[in-house]
């Protein structure tokens, strides 16, 4: 993908024209940012009460993972875990054009935080995290997987 910029400090109309071939998940993450439209989750911290708990909103690029335990959904980030009232489908069609997708039954994650891919013996692949934990990408899930990392390179 080709990025040109230029400056007309004589014109106050700022705009922004994008050409694509195929509206690739790359290309819808440019239009929300443009327009501002970028999801966020509200989450509470998962050792709170829900009750208690300040609320606080989640940038999806902050999020390592999403895992569905016990009927709770929880984001890990960097800074801490919190707890996500929405459910992992909803997380999984709000996020998918913004890196995560659905390694297993269980679990979304966000392949920007993938610092490596590391196959099994028994067919499975794990990927591990810069912040040094991992997720196993269920067999099941492989091929969709790898099919989900093509497009957003932008090689289908």
């Amino acid at each position: 993908m080709k990025l040109n910029l230029y400056e007309n400090k004589n014109d106050m109309n700022e705009h922004v024209d994008v050409y694509y071939s195929n509206m690739r998940p790359v290309i819808r993450q440019l239009i929300d940012t443009v327009n501002s439209e970028r999801p966020s989750l509200s989450g509470r911290p998962a050792d709170e009460d829900l009750d208690d708990g300040d609320e606080v909103l989640l940038d999806p690029r902050n999020i390592y993972y999403l895992d569905h335990v016990e009927r709770k959904l929880f984001a890990y980030t960097k800074d801490g875990v919190y707890r996500v009232m929405n459910t992992l489908a909803v997380c999984e069609e709000m996020l998918w054009n913004y890196g995560f997708v659905r390694v297993s039954k269980s679990n979304l994650v966000n392949i920007y935080k993938i610092v490596q891919l590391k196959p099994d013996l028994n067919m499975k692949v794990y990927a591990s995290f810069d912040n040094g934990e991992r997720i196993c990408i269920n067999r099941s899930y492989k091929k969709s997987f790898s099919d989900y990392l093509q497009k957003m390179r932008g090689m289908v």
